[in-house]
């Protein structure tokens, strides 16, 4: 009798050590276009003829699919700040709808922060899945699709005030800057 239970238990902790173990999986790819693994990002698509330096951007808002334990007005205002922020920080003009080259577009398809045994664990994780595509008028000359996984470091205790909100703003931008360096250094790493 004391054998099955600890054998149950032991399965049980088992299952739950592979749940908290398993990858991430992709989010759907965007239509009409064959996406390539990337360097930075998981996948990704670049016309042959597309110079990402040469061009105006317009960011049209991202929408949300599914939010886990995150308000995604909020997550929203800040995952745009940090992709302007990118842009702009790599030299990347902005501009309005009428006067953009090229229009950025995109879907989160998953945003969730998670807190589970942060007691024991000490740490917080967020998790983002993202896919998005850059048109010139109705052509696509660049595409994308992303999923990454953060953790952060936590004291002991209770939880601090914003730390969900501090780790949405790193995974953000951890993500912005995936995504720039893909967009920029491609053309490099294919010809090297």
């Amino acid at each position: 009798m004391q054998a099955h239970r600890f054998g149950s238990l032991f399965l049980c902790l088992a299952l739950l050590l592979l749940a908290g173990c398993r990858g991430l999986s992709l989010p759907p790819a965007p239509a009409g276009v064959a996406l390539q693994p990337g360097q930075y990002l998981a996948e990704y698509y670049a016309a042959p003829d597309f110079t990402p330096a040469r061009l105006r951007y317009h960011l049209a808002p991202f929408t949300v699919e599914a939010a886990q334990d995150v308000d995604s007005a909020a997550f929203l205002r800040v995952f745009q700040a940090e992709l302007a922020r990118a842009f702009e920080a790599n030299g990347l003009a902005l501009a309005g709808t009428r006067e953009a080259d090229c229009r950025v577009a995109g879907v989160v398809h998953r945003v969730r922060v998670s807190s589970a045994w942060r007691f024991l664990r000490g740490r917080i994780s967020g998790e983002l899945q993202v896919s998005g595509t850059f048109t010139r008028g109705p052509l696509v000359v660049f595409a994308f699709r992303d999923a990454l996984r953060l953790t952060s470091p936590l004291a002991p205790g209770p939880a601090a005030p914003q730390e969900a909100e501090l780790l949405l703003r790193q995974l953000s931008r951890a993500f912005a800057q995936r995504l720039l360096n893909q967009l920029l250094l491609y053309g490099l790493a294919a010809s090297g």
